[in-house]
């Protein structure tokens, strides 16, 4: 275990440094340009996410958009954000901020084609960057690799260390058994997934708002406490933005301070956090979208983008919070602990909130990655697989809730060397395998836009020109 985990660890070190900043926000930055800084559109792109779709499909554009958010917006806005600015210092909410703007129109461009080149099977709409390798760029040995790559990713990352962590955090607050905890997932899980991309959809649709008005409620009554304190928060945000260590706990700042100071374990931190908490570049939301009613690919990818400016909402009441509540300077809080510490200002409600939030954050997630993982499984072997791929589903579940009942979750304790200890190996080296087939996702879908750039600024042109009158 200690060889394979060092050989993962040395390879997302290498790759989640300079070389990925480059590729995505590169990337990020091309289409943000040649697009005509399509960000610009936002707040009409969230208006038609709530506008009734007419065309084709399976779900209603609003209720695509609410699986990709399920998915992505989930303990990572919150931990990850969390631990950027204890490894990154105040400035890290600065440069994830900053980040994710380009991160928009990456989304952007990933759902477009998705939708664009979607197709029927097995009775259904379905889509994905698998699709665009194979049917549209004629690269079926990349569709493949993204695909098992996606797979694992949501057996690992979207699942079973989804319940991993709601089980500990309940464990850690309330004392609650991990096998109970187990139990009731399991069930509440195949209540979900057994009804299929209708029921998903619902189930997103309504826990989509639940989650991020609860914990976005309590976030802003702690901000509200310490009122006095937010000019000199932003100030300090500001200001910390360009030192080295910021620009470390950052995502693009990291790329730009490695140059002159050399790449270290934070900045990858940082890079992988980003792809993690807005999914730009994996190409995962533009499996989501491509099952939306909607006239228009374009429409529909507008929309689909606006999760990124959600998963930002979140990011940033977290950095706040964290700044003005939360006690940075103290070195027995990280992570998990930190933002509990900081919660618990809060009387009666903070802390009952973010452990909430935390659990229900983490369920959507693990819904939102069944029904990619059931789409990627459509594509490798169409639905002759879905029923053992639900009960594998289910089964991986139940074993990573069960998993806390012996290790503390590491994102739950002092620091990572405390964790890795307490954890075992299990968990730090399941997440570090997550982030590897991340690469195997991400670096063939930058490649796909990449090839089909012209045709995503040709239909975003004709889009806006009679849409906007632009």
């Amino acid at each position: 275990m200690d060889f394979l985990f060092k050989i993962v660890d040395t390879f997302n070190a290498y790759v989640w440094g300079l070389p990925m900043v480059l590729v995505i926000f590169g990337l990020g930055i091309y289409l943000t340009f040649s697009l005509g800084f399509i960000q610009k559109y936002l707040l009409k792109a969230i208006k038609m996410s709530v506008s009734t779709g007419k065309g084709s499909g399976e779900v209603s554009s609003f209720a695509a958009l609410a699986i990709n958010i399920a998915a992505n917006v989930g303990t990572g806005s919150i931990l990850g954000m969390t631990t950027a600015v204890v490894e990154g210092g105040p400035g890290a909410v600065f440069w994830m901020v900053f980040a994710s703007i380009f991160g928009f129109a990456t989304k952007y461009g990933e759902c477009l084609l998705g939708i664009k080149y979607r197709v029927q099977k097995d009775g259904e709409y379905v889509g994905g960057p698998m699709y665009v390798m194979q049917n549209v760029l004629k690269n079926k040995p990349l569709a493949i690799m993204f695909s098992i790559s996606a797979l694992f990713m949501a057996l690992t990352g979207g699942n079973s260390l989804q319940s991993n962590s709601i089980a500990d955090v309940l464990r850690s607050s309330y004392n609650v058994n991990p096998w109970f905890v187990a139990v009731i997932l399991t069930a509440a899980m195949g209540l979900v997934i057994f009804g299929g991309v209708q029921r998903i959809a619902k189930f997103s649709e309504a826990t989509t708002p639940l989650k991020g008005g609860v914990y976005i409620l309590a976030a802003l009554a702690i901000i509200c406490m310490n009122f006095k304190g937010v000019p000199a928060a932003f100030v300090l945000i500001l200001k910390s933005a360009f030192t080295g260590k910021a620009a470390a706990g950052g995502i693009f700042g990291a790329g730009v301070m490695a140059i002159f100071n050399g790449m270290s374990a934070s900045a990858r931190a940082g890079v992988s956090r980003s792809v993690f908490a807005t999914e730009a570049a994996l190409g995962s939301a533009s499996i989501g979208t491509a099952a939306a009613i909607t006239d228009n690919p374009v429409r529909q990818a507008f929309i689909s983008a606006t999760a990124v400016f959600w998963t930002v909402i979140i990011c940033v009441m977290t950095g706040l919070v964290i700044i003005l509540a939360g006690d940075l300077n103290n070195p027995a809080f990280y992570g998990g602990n930190l933002a509990h510490q900081a919660f618990n200002t809060l009387p009666y409600a903070g802390t009952p909130a973010l452990i909430f939030s935390l659990s229900l954050f983490a369920f959507t997630t693990t819904v939102g990655w069944y029904y990619y993982g059931e789409k990627v499984i459509q594509f490798l072997d169409s639905s002759r697989m879905v029923l053992p791929f639900r009960i594998i589903w289910l089964l991986a579940l139940f074993a990573g809730a069960v998993l806390g009942s012996k290790f503390s979750f590491h994102f739950f304790i002092s620091s990572e060397a405390v964790a890795r200890t307490a954890a075992g190996k299990s968990v730090p080296f399941m997440w570090g395998l997550a982030v590897l087939v991340t690469t195997f996702m991400t670096l063939p879908n930058i490649w796909s836009i990449w090839l089909l750039r012209k045709e995503i600024k040709k239909d975003t042109a004709d889009f806006i020109a009679k849409e906007f009158g632009k």
